[in-house]
This record gives structure tokens, C-alpha cells and sequence, in this order.
């Protein structure tokens, strides 16, 4: 029966029949409750750009289509600490020192825990920098709330004042929408975003003909806000489709009073679990800025796994060449693992990411407690010798000859080693069981292999990564990594802001990507621990 409707409802809706005028009518005031544009001093809705915001802290700004109304909105990430957030100037000659104004914003937080959500203002005070706090409000999971106050009174005498959102505790990403700024009294409401409610997918409050018309927009034209086409999936089976269209237009003809649940269909063998975009902020609000200190250490009752050197005939090198791999606690070649390829930098050798460090190197430990734990999955670590010279066996200068060499490595990882890894290890194989990160110079080369061979990388990372990738990084929709994590470190003296350019191209050309910014990390081992911690909890957890 439910079958034959939706065959009927199909059919109408590629003829573009739906019968909209059967539906009951929709009261102009819930069509529309905010005042006029014309009304607000300013309004930033990012439709089209993040306009005169800039991040705050370790943050940066950019776009996101998660948007409370319309189809943009201001995406935050890379939060270290709970300052950071967005920011922007406010014009001393529209927003006067002892007046009162309202001011409104919506945002939503990708913690998966609720998280107090503040809405602030710098501002200097003579010579002094101070802070105060307009609005404060809980966050709610996959929804925005509404951080306002209508008749807030800008200190007297201030100077240099800055509008922000920041938070009480946590570091996840930010999404902030519909910034407005208004005479004192004004009642700011935009239709939006109520707490989220299936069905509902106009986000105002009622589930009525205008979340029809959405839906069935959305199935023609696709539904680019992910919390929207959440609750367009009014079955919950993770499929949004016509079925569910014939059970939202039946609900507000009143013939069924609740949507029935399917059950998902059980994920195939290296089915993705999540998005790019879900899999990214997932794994952002998890970060830790530096790893725990018990993470170095071998705990009682923890094996840990093992290391071996060992070397393959590089036929691009026309040599042998060295590795070092650390097989996981309990190797069993009856069994398969995924494999995650661990890259050095300028000047250095296959054991300086896993015994050679400026210090000493846990990178076993680190690895061992976290497949103990439950958080990793047990994997197989290469660690290759990546100067890839048919001429000479060692780099022997920092210049565009022994550039060249190590950007050579593409082809010895691909043609010669990863051949020899499946070859004598119980590997799996694809891209969603292979990994890639590196650091510095490893870390350049990371990043343009992710780039070139997406089908056979997809986990992708990279730690202090030397400069010299170039483009927009804009992989097809089939070959975005499942998760790209890029590591600075806030103190690094090698290479400097080149991490955070490349963070800043992710940004603008809209690729999803984790940002750790370790505060205090140099160039060296307390950037690539914390790095190492957060990075093997991520690979291998976007499928199944």
C-alpha cells in the first residue's frame, strides 16, 4: 500500500502535480516574523561572503551552507581555546559610547554536548582592553539558539569596540548566522531555525504547506542546509527521497498524526558512516590541543606493538631502500589491517618518527594506548625513507634539486612500496583503509599526494607542513579525503605561517578540514605528538 503511494506521489511529482492548494493555508505571521531590513542598523546574513568578520584567536572564518535561514552562514573552526570565536569591528561613528542598541545572533555549536554560548564585546577603556558580556545561552544539539539582548548599553567612553561570539568552555566549530544590530527595544526574531522537529524543514515553528513546497523542492533541486535535509528525512531511515515527501504532505492533511520510522538499510562493507563535512566536525570537537601525558607512557596490562626494519628494491630509486614498521600487538596474518604511511622530514631518516625524535619518540605508546583504548583501530604504521633520488642516496642541500627528490616519493611510494607493504604484510587495501600524514617536509609531500592519488588515499594529514602545494584543493565529491588534519604549532620557527596558508586556502575554497593549532608547539616532537594523538582516533572511522 505504502509502496503504491509512493509510485503515485512520484509520478506526480515529476509531472509537477502535487496538489500544494489541497493543503491548509498558512497564517501570514508565521510566514513572516522578523522586522524589516530597513529597520536594522546592519544585518549579516553570509549569503555570500563572511563580509568584514574575521576570526579571533587561533580561529578562522568562512562559508558554510549549514545556514538558520536562507542558504549561508558563517562557518568558526580551528578554536583552540574558548576566547577564540569571530569578531567584528563596530564604527565608533554608528555605535556611540553610553547608547543603548539591540543586538542579535544565531548560532549553533558542532559539539555534541551542550556548551554555553556568549555573545561579547571588546573594547578599550582608556588604555586598558576590557570585555563584557551581552548574552549567554546553552546550546542545543544539531539547532541554533538566539544569543540577544535587545537593550544593551555600550560602556561609556569605550573605544576600539568588537562584537564577538565566543564560548564559556569547549573548542568545537561555530556556525553563526543572521548578526543584527538594531535601535534600543528592537525584538529581533528571524524565521529560521525553532529546535529542531522532523518535518519541520522550514525551521519556523509549524510543519505546514511551505515544508511540502521545501520538500519537494528539495528532492528536484537537492537541499544543501544538512539540518534541513535532517528533517526532511521524516522516516529517519538516512534517506531523504520521496517516500518521505508522501508522509510529510499526509501529515498536514491530517491522515496520519506521527511519521512511521524505518530502520536504515545495513551499510555494505566500507559504506561511508558520515559526510566529509559530518565526519570533520566530529572529529573537530573531539581534538585535544597537546596529548595527555599518560598517552607516552606503557601501562600495565597494554601490549603494544612491535618494530621492525626492514627494506624493498625502490625500482624509482633503482636501490635498496630502508623502512621501519610497526606491526600492531598481536599481528596476525590471518587477519587484515589498514595502513597508515608516517613520513619525516628535511634532512632526516625513516626512524625519526617513531624512535628518533629531538627527544624521545612515543609514538608506539602513543599508538598502543590509543588501540587499547577503543579509540584506534588496530593498524599497521609505515614509516618510509621518502628522499627519492635514481642518483644520489641522501639529500645534500636544501634547494630545488633535493625539492625534487623528495617531491619524487609519490612514485616510490605508489609503484614500489605500497606494492611490497601488500605484498608481505596482511594489508587492506583502498582508500578507506589507507592513511597518509607527514612532518614538515613529509608533511609538503602529504598534501600533494592526498592531492594527486585520492584514490588510493583517504585519510590525509599533514604536521608543520613545508610550503610549496599549490592549488584549490577542490577534490570531486568521490575523491574528498574522509578527513583532512592539518597541525601547527603556535611557536614553530622553521616554517613559520605556512600551515596556516594552507588552512586559510582550505577556507576559502570551501574544503572541510581539521585545524589544530597547538599552542606552544615548535617545529619538532610537541607539535607531532599531539598530532599523532588526535590523528590515528580519526582514520579508518569514517566507513565501515
Amino acid at each position: 500500500m505504502r509502496k503504491d503511494r509512493i509510485g503515485r506521489a512520484a509520478a506526480d511529482l515529476v509531472s509537477g502535480s502535487l496538489l500544494l492548494s489541497a493543503l491548509p493555508s498558512v497564517p501570514s505571521a508565521v510566514m513572516n516574523t522578523k522586522a524589516a531590513d530597513d529597520d536594522y542598523i546592519f544585518h549579516d546574513d553570509f549569503e555570500s561572503s563572511t563580509g568584514d568578520w574575521e576570526g579571533r584567536g587561533a580561529a578562522s572564518v568562512g562559508k558554510s551552507s549549514n545556514a538558520y535561514s536562507g542558504s549561508g552562514a558563517m562557518l568558526v573552526s580551528g578554536r583552540t581555546d574558548t576566547w577564540n570565536g569571530a569578531q567584528k569591528a563596530l564604527s565608533s561613528s554608528t555605535f556611540t559610547a553610553g547608547e543603548e542598541y539591540s543586538f542579535s545572533a544565531y548560532v549553533s555549536c558542532t559539539s555534541s554536548k551542550s556548551v554555553e554560548l556568549m555573545l561579547s564585546l571588546q573594547y578599550k577603556d582608556g588604555t586598558e582592553t576590557k570585555y563584557d558580556h551581552l548574552a549567554t545561552v546553552d546550546s542545543i544539539p544539531d539547532g541554533f539558539v538566539q544569543l540577544a539582548n535587545k537593550n544593551y548599553k555600550i560602556p561609556d567612553g569605550a573605544t576600539d569596540t568588537f562584537l564577538y561570539v565566543e564560548t564559556v568552555s569547549g573548542t568545537g566549530d561555530l556556525i553563526i548566522d543572521d548578526v543584527i544590530a538594531a535601535p534600543a527595544g528592537t525584538a529581533i526574531s528571524i524565521v529560521g531555525a525553532a529546535p529542531p522537529v522532523l518535518g519541520d524543514i522550514t525551521r519556523d515553528g509549524v510543519i505546514d504547506a511551505l515544508d511540502v513546497a521545501a520538500s519537494r523542492d528539495g528532492l528536484i533541486n537537492g537541499i544543501s542546509n544538512k539540518t534541513a535535509a535532517k528533517l526532511a528525512d521524516v522516516d529517519q531511515n538516512k534517506q531523504y527521497e520521496v517516500a518521505d515527501l508522501v508522509l510529510l504532505q499526509e501529515y498536514v492533511l491530517g491522515k496520519i498524526t506521527e511519521f512511521p520510522v524505518v530502520k536504515p538499510a545495513e551499510p555494505e562493507p566500507g559504506e561511508r558512516l558520515y559526510s566529509t563535512e559530518e565526519f570533520t566536525e566530529m572529529i573537530a570537537a573531539k581534538v585535544k590541543n597537546s596529548e595527555p601525558n599518560d598517552s607516552h607512557m606503557e601501562k600495565a596490562g597494554v601490549q603494544y606493538g612491535t618494530i621492525k626494519k626492514s627494506s624493498y628494491y625502490s625500482t624509482t630509486c633503482k636501490r635498496e631502500k630502508p623502512y621501519v614498521i610497526l606491526l600492531p600487538a598481536g599481528y596476525d596474518e590471518s587477519k587484515t589491517y589498514p595502513v597508515l604511511y608516517v613520513m619525516h622530514g628535511y634532512w632526516e631518516k625513516e626512524t625519526r618518527m617513531i624512535t628518533e625524535g629531538n627527544g624521545q619518540m612515543y609514538t608506539r605508546q602513543i599508538i598502543g594506548n590509543a588501540i587499547a583504548e577503543g579509540e584506534a583501530k588496530d593498524m599497521i604504521v609505515v614509516f618510509p625513507y621518502i628522499y627519492s633520488s635514481a642518483t644520489q642516496a641522501e639529500c645534500s642541500g636544501m634547494d630545488d634539486a633535493n625539492n625534487i627528490a623528495y617531491d619524487n616519493f609519490i612514485n616510490d611510494l605508489t609503484k614500489d612500496l605500497m606494492p611490497h607493504i601488500e605484498e608481505n604484510y596482511s594489508i587492506k587495501t583502498g582508500r578507506e583503509n589507507t592513511a597518509i600524514t607527514g612532518f614538515s617536509m613529509g608533511g609538503r609531500e602529504s598534501l600533494l599526494i592526498g592531492m594527486q592519488r585520492p584514490d588510493l588515499f583517504g585519510y590525509v594529514g599533514a604536521i608543520c607542513p613545508a610550503p610549496g602545494v599549490t592549488g584549490t584543493f577542490n577534490w570531486s565529491s568521490d575523491e574528498m579525503p574522509y578527513i583532512l588534519f592539518i597541525t601547527a604549532g603556535s611557536n614553530d620557527d622553521v616554517v613559520y605561517t605556512t600551515p596556516s596558508g594552507y588552512h586559510d586556502n582550505f577556507t576559502k575554497n570551501g574544503v572541510p578540514h581539521v585545524w589544530h593549532y597547538v599552542q606552544g608547539g615548535a617545529h619538532g616532537d610537541n607539535s607531532i605528538h599531539p598530532h599523532l594523538y588526535n590523528f590515528v582516533r580519526a582514520v579508518f572511522q569514517a566507513t565501515t
